[in-house]
């Protein structure tokens, strides 16, 4: 993932199935933010919050290799975290020997 973020914090675990995106957003709760799929790019949107909380936009350029259609999202106690699967033709897979 490439990423473009204004001073948030995150961090990206790669796994054999994909990428977990983990972005701290404290005051916010699944109500107040928006995950949305753009073309190659996937969008973190946090809505202001009566003026306790100020509004982001975070932008991450996932690529061709990643199943947009499957992105799934989970906010607990202010932690956001966002998986993107490789496409199933991306994934590694284990080849079978057979004896000859």
């Amino acid at each position: 993932l490439e990423t473009n973020t204004n001073g948030r914090n995150y961090e990206t675990e790669t796994t054999d199935d994909g990428v977990t995106l983990t972005i701290e957003t404290p005051g916010y709760n699944k109500n107040l933010i928006d995950v949305t799929v753009e073309d190659k790019t996937l969008v973190v949107e946090g809505k202001s919050n009566s003026g306790d909380t100020n509004g982001f936009k975070e932008r991450f350029t996932i690529g061709d290799k990643f199943d947009g259609d499957e992105v799934e999202a989970t906010i607990v106690d202010g932690i956001l975290t966002v998986t993107v699967p490789y496409k199933e033709t991306v994934k590694p897979r284990k080849v079978k020997v057979k004896v000859g």
